[in-house]
């Protein structure tokens, strides 16, 4: 009988091949240590140590991206896992001709790629480590002073700068998110040379239903992704699609390794319905993130092993539906990991 070494495991299954047993993993915000790359890396690299997931993966500051183009933030005040914006480029329209082409030698993106350099020189080598991008679209929404929709949190189109802007200018639009891209895709290239092993790219609620349109996802959304996942070149990448209604069957790229939803939210394909349209690609998810926050061990190991039975002979990745809630318990994250130990 093989024996089978993580690094394997995890190659095959980003490969869209089955394993002995599926990868598993869960990551949450450190919103206390996540303003320097020292602290950010020392939590991750503590979380992996007391958990020892499959892989890592980082949870940056939601808001380094649009920092890179000067937005800023106050870290004394949150709401959940966001900073207070305090300062934002795009007010109008027209402001979105000003966004330029940028780099990783951008401050906020090289203290990222230290945050990877420290987690991979921390972590055990047969623990691969991948690190956050938000899509282009993602990054002009804050860069609008709003943050874009994720996990449950209504869809309220009206509340969301983009349509505004995406109507209002649609060249310009077209034009910054294109500048954003490249800039992400010169930070991704930059990852892999960095220490990570791939990407997690998070598209967020951009896909929900009475959000954005399918139309104007497909118009203003999807073009931009694929610059962005073609830089990976093939590197192990991993696409989530936030919250309800958040429709995974659009992000069926060639460029994506894995497709990571909420299957356990109202308005989403079930692991089971959705697995034969990812053939060659790795399914992630399986448990409903908001039972982490509780003494639900045994629910948790329930929903876990209901996800490895239906995934049996499929690419899977075990994980919440979505990021973990600040306060999960223990007992729940050591049940998630022993379900894929047993499987």
């Amino acid at each position: 009988m093989t024996t089978w070494s993580n690094r394997q495991r995890f190659e095959a299954i980003f490969s869209g091949e089955p394993a002995d047993r599926p990868l598993v993993s869960a990551w949450r915000h450190f919103i206390e240590r996540e303003q320097d790359a020292a602290g950010l890396a020392g939590a991750a690299t503590e979380f992996q140590h007391t958990f020892q997931w499959d892989f890592v993966k980082i949870n940056p500051r939601t808001t380094y991206y649009a920092e890179a183009w000067g937005n800023e933030y106050d870290y004394n005040r949150y709401d959940g896992v966001v900073p207070a914006v305090s300062k934002f480029l795009i007010h109008e329209p027209a402001d979105m001709d000003g966004i330029e082409e940028l780099n990783a030698s951008a401050a906020p993106f090289q203290e990222q790629l230290d945050v990877v350099r420290r987690v991979s020189q921390g972590v055990d080598k047969e623990t691969p480590v991948l690190q956050t991008v938000f899509s282009p679209l993602a990054v002009l929404e804050y860069l609008g002073g709003h943050r874009t929709l994720a996990s449950n949190r209504p869809a309220i189109r009206d509340a969301s700068p983009l349509p505004r802007l995406l109507a209002g200018n649609p060249e310009g639009a077209h034009q910054a998110l294109r500048r954003i891209a490249y800039t992400l895709a010169d930070y991704v290239q930059e990852l892999m040379c960095g220490g990570a092993d791939g990407v997690f790219y998070a598209v967020l609620g951009l896909a929900r239903d009475g959000y954005l349109t399918e139309e104007e996802y497909k118009t203003f959304g999807r073009p931009y992704d694929d610059i962005v996942l073609e830089a990976l070149q093939g590197a192990p990448s991993l696409l989530h699609t936030c919250g309800p209604q958040a429709h995974p069957e659009r992000f069926v790229h060639d460029s994506v390794k894995a497709i990571h939803w909420a299957d356990r939210a109202e308005g989403n394909p079930s692991l089971a319905d959705f697995a034969q349209t990812l053939r060659g690609k790795a399914v992630v998810g399986g448990v409903a993130e908001g039972l982490f926050s509780g003494e639900n061990a045994e629910q948790v190991r329930t929903q876990a092993e209901e996800a490895i039975k239906a995934m049996k002979d499929h690419a899977f990745i075990l994980a919440p539906g979505c990021g973990l809630p600040l306060n999960a318990t223990p007992s729940t994250l050591q049940a998630l990991r022993k379900a894929a130990l047993e499987a």
